[in-house]
């Protein structure tokens, strides 16, 4: 409820004059009668708007807001400058592995290119040693007969078995590369091999020959494949065998069945072709004529040049 207001001209308490305005003169104001009238009113205090309020919270919440964005740009800022160094860093550890990557793919290869070498010499030293192996043979084969050789009459002995024996081994081819399995039964390791030379005849002629007998050469080693000996009816079919022998994969080889002195005769010829070629000639090779190795030209190339 509002109180009424007091009129103007209110006198001072001098009483020289009245005051204006709605302040009252307190002084003049019975208080004793509890029937007197006090016109009296409060001043009422200016209320503050609610716009100031809103602005002044704004105000805050924005300073408030500022100060978060300084300090979280700061803060990012520093874990952005720790992210360029542990990023630069990485980047120095993969230099690092990137040059150790390329060292050891240079070490790999080198390695392999000395694997291969040592295969390669490996090889050599297995067929130096075959050949060795095969002169062993041949020295003791001959060793007792040397001195009744020198007699005209064991010449022609000598001769005549010679040819009796590559009559016989014309029959025969011998296969190299054919594991051996370890076995201790010799039935066992017999019917493996038969069968294993069978699939390489087929392959070789589509007749399929069947051989009558195939045994191993040497003693039983069950850390080393020996050659097998692959007998047949006649002569014509190991020459049919040997024609067609480029058919076969690498590690498989066939050869006719030679005697220790055709063996002998051909390492002499193949000595003496190395041995024309380092002196020079060109386009020489050896080729079987009416079934002997000779020394020709190769005119052949000859006519490609």
């Amino acid at each position: 409820m509002s109180l009424q207001r007091t009129p103007p001209n209110t006198a001072l308490i001098s009483g020289s004059g009245s005051a204006g305005g709605s302040t009252p003169n307190l002084v003049t104001i019975d208080y004793s009668n509890e029937n007197s009238n006090i016109n009296t009113n409060l001043r009422k205090r200016k209320e503050r708007s609610y716009d100031y309020e809103y602005k002044k919270d704004l105000m805050e919440f924005r300073n408030d807001i500022m100060k978060f964005m300084k300090e979280f740009g700061e803060t990012q800022n520093e874990n952005l400058k720790k992210i360029r160094i542990e990023i630069s860093e990485m980047a120095e550890e993969l230099k690092k592995v990137k040059l150790v990557t390329e060292n050891l793919d240079k070490n790999l290869k080198q390695m392999s290119c000395e694997v291969q070498s040592i295969k390669s010499e490996n090889t050599k030293i297995q067929e130096q040693i075959a050949t060795i192996e095969s002169q062993i043979i041949h020295i003791k084969e001959n060793r007792n007969t040397l001195r009744e050789s020198e007699s005209p009459f064991y010449v022609h002995e000598d001769i005549i078995s010679e040819l009796k024996d590559r009559s016989d081994r014309e029959k025969n081819i011998i296969v190299v590369g054919i594991s051996e399995i370890n076995e201790r039964n010799y039935l066992s390791r017999q019917k493996y091999d038969a069968e294993i030379v069978t699939k390489i005849i087929q392959q070789l002629d589509e007749n399929d020959p069947k051989p009558f007998k195939c045994i191993r050469l040497g003693k039983y080693n069950p850390q080393k494949n020996r050659p097998i000996k692959v007998c047949f009816d006649n002569a014509y079919i190991p020459r049919q065998l040997l024609r067609n022998k480029s058919k076969l994969t690498d590690n498989i080889k066939i050869y006719s069945d030679q005697t220790p002195a055709q063996r002998t005769y051909i390492k002499n010829l193949k000595d003496e072709l190395q041995r024309r070629k380092d002196n020079g000639e060109e386009n020489i090779t050896i080729k079987y004529i009416k079934n002997k190795p000779t020394i020709i030209v190769n005119n052949k190339i000859n006519q490609k040049n």
